[in-house]
């Protein structure tokens, strides 16, 4: 039996009534905020901003109370700050990219960091404008960053002729080269978890082998095989860019970048346990084949008069156990460390809630500070972009051909 009475009843049904005869059929407003009940809203958490530790390129010093460079959202987001006039540009640009319904914009809209949007932020007492992008880093452990800048020519046609002399004179041998230059980037190493940054300064010197000696080094192949897997998860996404380019006739981009991202944490699973040979067939992943040796009696007798079985007791099993848990060289927090790491990671991986989760390495086109649309009468193929993306993708793909032997 209900505890509301039939007058209640009604009067509830009638309000309910009024409600969408008033508000629907006669289109009146609701009733004001102020004039119902609702319950008290608890405060919503502020976004936090500061600045972004792992930036290996562009500006970063401050002029007064200005900061240059990136700065990091606690929402996954990295936020650009609008300084000037061409930065003014890019605002525009990406409105452009995200509205537009040309294939080959809508095609590069694919190979770019998410935008969203513009906003106004305050940081070291001074408010200015940022453009707000993805943060392809986010929910990695040891983030590896690489700015790879594209192009022969990175001045755009609005450029003054002293900026035009200050772009020809960076990275001019390089550049010259390769149609790209490396202004920066940052790797952590899978044998130490050090953590080792290379600057412009380091990037400026860069020519000939020694470019191809920062891609391994940046890739962990220093001494060591490179890893199949991640040459193809890099690939993947530059091959999808290289194809771009050497069809799309809608854009000019001058200076623009590649954003190379790795996570060492999974480079370092995936070189000490995994038997994936870094192979997809349209079946699946290839696994490398472990080959057993195969034992006749006599072998088996010679290894067993060689090599005698060790003596096994329930004392030697726990000093085993014992020494992989408490090393006896002393590296016991090391070792606890890498396990919460990888734990970590595990937990990260489980509870991320999108369905199509980025990869553990990837490759996005940023910065067009200085990207122009072609006009209809104008457009062509940007053979400055394409040459940097073509000799930068063949640098991979001999990387590749060196992790042929990991394919069984």
């Amino acid at each position: 039996m209900s505890d509301v009475s039939e007058p209640q009843r009604r009067k509830r049904v009638d309000f309910r009534r009024y409600r969408s005869i008033c508000q629907v059929h006669y289109n009146l407003k609701r009733k004001d905020d102020d004039m119902t009940a609702k319950p008290l809203l608890m405060p919503a958490h502020s976004l936090q901003i500061q600045a972004y530790d792992l930036q290996v390129a562009g500006h970063r010093k401050s002029e007064d109370t200005k900061y240059l460079g990136l700065l990091q959202c606690n929402n996954g987001t990295i936020l650009k700050p609008i300084i000037k006039e061409a930065q003014k540009r890019e605002v525009d640009f990406y409105n452009l990219l995200q509205s537009s319904t040309d294939p080959d914009v809508v095609e590069l809209r694919k190979c770019t960091p998410q935008y969203f949007g513009c906003r106004k932020f305050t940081y070291t007492g001074y408010e200015q404008d940022y453009i707000i992008l993805e943060d392809l880093s986010q929910r990695m452990l040891e983030p590896c960053i690489m700015d790879v800048k594209i192009g022969k020519r990175t001045w755009d046609p609005l450029a003054t002729e002293e900026k035009i002399k200050s772009e020809e004179s960076k990275y001019k041998q390089c550049k010259k080269e390769f149609g790209f230059c490396i202004p920066g980037f940052q790797v952590y190493k899978i044998t130490t978890g050090k953590l080792l940054k290379y600057n412009k300064d380091y990037g400026k010197k860069l020519h000939g082998q020694g470019v191809r000696d920062a891609l391994r080094n940046y890739l962990n192949g220093v001494a060591t095989n490179l890893c199949r897997a991640l040459i193809l998860q890099f690939l993947s996404e530059l091959w999808k860019i290289q194809k771009w380019a050497r069809r799309q006739t809608a854009l000019r981009l001058y200076s623009a970048s590649l954003l190379l991202v790795y996570d060492a944490t999974r480079l370092r699973d995936c070189s000490a346990g995994s038997n994936f040979s870094g192979q997809i067939t349209s079946k699946g992943p290839v696994y490398k084949k472990v080959n057993a040796v195969p034992m006749t009696p006599m072998s088996m007798a010679q290894t067993t008069f060689a090599n005698p079985p060790p003596i096994t007791s329930p004392w030697t099993d726990a000093l085993e156990r014992l020494n992989h848990n408490h090393s006896f060289e002393h590296n016991y927090e090391d070792k606890l460390s890498k396990i919460k790491m990888n734990y970590r990671a595990l937990l990260d991986q489980l509870s991320y809630d999108s369905p199509t989760p980025n990869p553990w390495g990837t490759v996005k086109v940023i910065d067009f500070a200085h990207a122009f649309f072609n006009e209809e009468d104008e457009r062509a193929i940007d053979d400055n972009f394409r040459e940097g993306i073509d000799n930068f993708v063949e640098i991979f793909e001999t990387f590749l051909r060196e992790t042929d032997d990991q394919v069984i």
